[in-house]
């Protein structure tokens, strides 16, 4: 992991509201050679490959991606001009836990050091409900005619992260120096300058105030290969 998630605010089961990861999660790539030798990512063809997110207990047991919507649990319907009252029977619906952009396409940008690297950033990721978790992040090479198969090819997960209520949340963390490089290279990504100050955006972005309406390089979540990609490729 390049930048693991801290906090946020809850954003509900609302469809509109959503509060970002903060700092927005970003995974980077390093890619071996048939010798074992790390290639220059210049040269990785990077247009195959995909990262996707979905969402865990903090002991990485459970999946946590999806949750029942409280607002369709039966509960009792009052009979119009009468006392009494029926039970809903309609079936509760499930929706996703974690909310926005769950797959990555790779990005090959100068983190803040300016050096190259292959990154998958996840910018606008919301979880709806308060509580601990981490994020798994699964690696894959998009499918060709020559090989219609698909595999994960590596595995990464991000340090536990704090969603909160909207009563406890703390407030946004200042933004990290990669989620800045990222902006000035035109990557969607919100910019703040201090943890209470006002923000400014990176291109293309949308508006977002200080709490997230609507960032320590290279931790030890190197994974194995599940099925050794050619060349070979590892998440960290």
């Amino acid at each position: 992991m390049a930048q693991h998630p801290i906090r946020a605010r809850m954003c509900g089961f609302g469809e509109k509201d959503r509060r970002p990861l903060d700092p927005p999660p970003v995974v980077r790539l390093r890619v071996r050679d048939s010798d074992g030798e790390f290639m220059h990512n210049e040269d990785v063809e990077i247009w195959k490959f995909v990262v996707s997110a979905t969402l865990w207990a903090p002991t990485s047991d459970h999946d946590r991606s999806i949750v029942i919507n409280p607002n369709t649990l039966p509960g009792p319907v009052p009979m119009y001009q009468s006392s009494s009252s029926v039970i809903s029977l309609s079936e509760p619906v499930k929706v996703r836990n974690l909310v926005g952009t769950t797959v990555s396409n790779a990005y090959l940008l100068k983190d803040e050091n300016d050096n190259v690297n292959i990154f998958f950033i996840f910018h606008d990721l919301s979880v709806r409900t308060e509580g601990q978790f981490r994020i798994k992040f699964q690696f894959a090479v998009i499918p060709s005619e020559d090989d219609p198969r698909a595999f994960v090819e590596s595995v990464a997960w991000s340090s536990v992260f704090e969603v909160y209520s909207a009563k406890t949340f703390p407030g946004m963390t200042d933004s990290t120096e990669l989620s800045k490089a990222f902006a000035t290279q035109g990557i969607k990504i919100t910019i703040r300058k201090s943890s209470r100050g006002r923000s400014y955006h990176g291109r293309f972005d949308d508006n977002q105030d200080d709490d997230g309406d609507n960032e320590d390089d290279d931790d030890d979540n190197d994974a194995g290969p599940t099925s050794p990609p050619t060349p070979s490729s590892g998440l960290r």
